[in-house]
């Protein structure tokens, strides 16, 4: 049988307070359809399966390439001399 828990009861095992959890809902991290529910009448309702499956999901690690960069450091098209624009 599935373990359905509130936000309260997620926060608490997550060790991290139910703002955070709220915050995850309202970001999309925690999807409603597929982390949690919302049944008539009643606050929302964690499927504690997903949730695991959400903490155990491997993510690749990010690369230099993804860091953001100052827009005097970006290249332009058009300066084919030195890249960089001044």
């Amino acid at each position: 049988m599935e373990e359905y828990l509130t936000i309260e009861a997620v926060a608490e095992r997550l060790s991290v307070s139910p703002k955070t959890v709220k915050n995850k809902m309202a970001k999309g991290v925690f999807k409603l359809g597929v982390h949690y529910f919302r049944p008539p009448g009643l606050s929302p309702r964690f499927k504690w399966a997903a949730i695991i499956a959400w903490l155990e999901q491997s993510r690749e690690p990010e690369t230099d390439s993804n860091i953001p960069m100052p827009v005097h450091y970006r290249f332009r098209k058009s300066d084919t001399k030195s890249g960089f624009t001044s």
